[in-house]
């Protein structure tokens, strides 16, 4: 299924049905320049009494309501069925498809005009027979003249409504991709060929039966051939592509159709292309004429005389051109009829350029595109751009497309392969280009760059952005987390990004107080969409090492003389990394010392050290210096010793005194002693002794 013409198809059974739109002649009763029902009997009437010898005018039918459906036939022995190929042009079968009747009448009257004043045309309406049925659909077309919307024919249904659309009511594959349901503007009816007007056109063609058939509806500008189903799968005719594509060749080179399956705009059964293709081995087409049932007034000839070529071009092929001069120049173009390249890249297609004239040539190319943004955003390359050629040789012409980025999926742009010779001679190849489906998602954060340093406790507040560089809308499920912190956003269940489009989603990261310093923090956002695509982002936040020592200020300290007075000396770190160091003491030297000099403090934590102060009496000041590796920290203590709680001398210590005199005790009690039990006894008595 073609993506825009697909898109297209869902309003065209609606706008089929829709009141008729344009500037002039728009009220009831009142079509302008298009005809009426009895306008067109009229016209009909008039051209075949002007033109009796080539033009046969007779009723095939009557309709629900009476009226009849009028044929003419055009060839030059119009009373005998010859053995020449038909041709059967057919106009509104839907009745809101005014365009389609005036085409039909406008090809009619250009032929039998020019008749006898063109040999061309001459030689065509000589060598074929043609039918024409310019209206279909009288019940329905007169209704619509009343100023009503309408699609189908007026034959009462069941339940109270009205109306078979006639292009589902033909018996190929009938009812089984086409409404049962009576209200619908595409009913199919009670059964195949259940209503006059489908009955009277498969007798007409049955009993002269054509070789091409061109049916004219509204609205698209697509030539469309069989399939117009989905069940047939089987190839079809290569000639219907061929001769599709030099129809719309055959039209100005601004305004042609885009040929293509029937099928690929919406799928139907019961139509006539598809009948009249599988029972009677016609090649049929249907014509989707201009951009809406009912262009303006003033458009009309216009749209006329752009549809004009291809009928032309049909009988070309039916019959042979009259016979010409012997060719003496001419070019032929072979290639491919289709790319597709993915948005943002190159396509790169392959062709091949032969002269097929009787002289050598200087040829130029070029590539023409129904799309200006293909064609002016995105240089086509051609290599060579010009080449010499002798009579049959052939050159390889290699095309660069450069597809734009973003550009719809599926969506088909016409090009054109041009080659000029300095004769005039030339040669065109129509190809289509198509962009691949492309899935691409992506997503940034505006905290910062990739790499973000933040603080302990910071708040981020941002967004992250998601879009589409893809070229097909996408549903996209959106999770977000972080490691070692907090995430807040407002993250919807689903989204719908069409392409190039952007969405924002808030956030709120919260780091932890205590987050150490260099800790990493990680973002994940995670978008996966519906056809299983997932993008991922992985956002690293790191936190930044802090030192925030602090000493808190030492009261001052008075002891007495000789007393010791232990101090706690406290290192405060309200930093979020580990500060190590060396409690360093200096200043006045009273008797003071640390219990230790080596100190780690923890982040967000503190650590003591006992400052023990004695001395004699006075006052003075300690410096404390904490060296660690973000710096230096000092703080001053103040002491003050005194000699007592009055300021009078101190007592004295007799202890020393003491000892010293029991001392000299025990040596005088020693002394005697011995003096009295060795030196006494040893020495000589007097005899005189009593």
């Amino acid at each position: 299924m073609r993506t825009w013409p697909a898109m297209l198809a869902s309003v065209l059974l609606v706008a089929s049905a829709l009141p008729v739109t344009g500037g002039e002649g728009a009220r009831a009763g009142d079509l302008g320049i298009y005809h009426t029902y009895d306008e067109m009997v009229s016209e009909l009437e008039n051209l075949t009494a002007a033109h009796p010898d080539i033009l046969r005018l007779e009723s095939i039918g009557k309709t629900y309501e009476g009226r009849d459906l009028w044929s003419v036939k055009l060839s030059d022995n119009v009373s005998l069925d010859e053995a020449e190929p038909n041709i059967t042009i057919l106009g509104g079968i839907h009745a809101g498809e005014l365009i389609g009747v005036e085409v039909a009448l406008h090809i009619l009257r250009s032929l039998v005009e020019n008749y006898t004043t063109n040999s061309t045309i001459g030689w065509y309406v000589n060598g074929t027979q043609l039918w024409f049925v310019p209206m279909i659909n009288p019940d329905g077309h007169v209704y619509v003249e009343q100023g009503n919307p309408w699609r189908k024919n007026r034959r009462p249904n069941p339940g109270g409504t009205y109306g078979v659309d006639l292009n589902r009511n033909f018996g190929h594959l009938w009812g089984l991709e086409a409404s049962h349901n009576p209200p619908d503007d595409d009913y199919c009816g009670e059964y195949a060929f259940s209503e006059n007007e489908t009955q009277a056109i498969s007798k007409l063609v049955t009993d002269h039966p054509p070789k091409i058939t061109l049916s004219y509806h509204a609205f698209g500008q697509y030539i469309l051939y069989p399939w117009g189903n989905t069940i047939n799968q089987e190839p079809v005719d290569a000639r219907l592509s061929q001769i599709a594509w030099n129809m719309s060749f055959a039209m100005p080179e601004s305004g042609r159709y885009l040929p293509m399956t029937a099928r690929e705009m919406y799928a139907a059964t019961g139509d006539t292309d598809d009948y009249f293709y599988m029972n009677l081995s016609v090649l049929p087409f249907t014509i989707e004429l201009a951009t809406s049932n009912r262009p303006l007034d003033s458009a009309v000839a216009g749209i006329c005389a752009d549809n004009y070529g291809p009928v032309l071009y049909v009988l070309n092929y039916t019959v042979g051109a009259p016979p010409p001069p012997p060719p003496k120049r001419s070019l032929s173009i072979e290639g491919p009829d289709s790319f597709y390249g993915l948005p943002d890249n190159n396509a790169v297609l392959r062709f091949t350029l032969e002269n097929t004239g009787e002289l050598d040539e200087n040829v130029s190319l070029s590539v023409w595109s129904n799309s200006s943004y293909w064609t002016t955003t995105y240089i086509s390359q051609i290599s060579p751009p010009g080449v010499h050629l002798d009579p049959g040789q052939k050159a390889a012409i290699n095309v660069t497309i450069a597809v734009p980025a973003y550009f719809p999926a599926g969506e088909p742009v016409m090009f054109f392969l041009n080659a000029t010779a300095d004769s005039s001679a030339n040669a065109s190849l129509g190809f289509i280009g198509r962009a691949n489906v492309l899935h691409k998602l992506s997503m940034w954060p505006d905290f910062g760059g990739l790499l973000l340093m933040v603080h302990s406790g910071q708040v981020l507040r941002g967004n992250l952005t998601m879009m589409n560089l893809g070229n097909v809308p996408e549903t996209v499920n959106l999770s977000l987390n972080i490691t070692n912190a907090t995430i807040e956003a407002d993250v919807p269940g689903s989204m719908t990004l069409f392409p190039v489009e952007s969405r924002n989603i808030s956030a709120t990261i919260r780091v932890p107080a205590d987050a150490l310093g260099d800790t990493q923090l990680r973002m994940t956002a995670t978008a996966r969409t519906t056809n299983g695509d997932t993008e991922l982002l992985n956002y690293t936040i790191q936190v930044s090492p802090s030192w925030d020592l602090t000493i808190p200020m030492i009261q001052d300290v008075t002891l007495k003389e000789k007393e010791k007075v232990t101090v706690p000396v406290t290192i405060v770190n309200r930093g979020n990394i580990w500060s190590n160091g060396t409690l360093d003491l200096a200043g006045d030297n009273p008797l003071c010392n640390l219990d230790r000099t080596q100190v780690n403090v923890p982040p967000f934590s503190n650590a003591s050290v006992n400052l023990t102060i004695s001395g004699k009496k006075g006052s003075g000041t300690l410096n404390l210096t904490f060296r660690f590796d973000g710096g230096n920290l000092t703080q001053k203590v103040r002491y003050t010793i005194k000699a007592n709680e009055t300021g009078a001398t101190a007592p004295y210590d007799w202890t020393p005194f003491l000892l010293f005199m029991l001392i000299l005790v025990v040596l005088a009690v020693g002394i005697g002693l011995w003096w009295w039990f060795v030196e006494v006894p040893a020495r000589p008595r007097r005899k005189d002794a009593p």
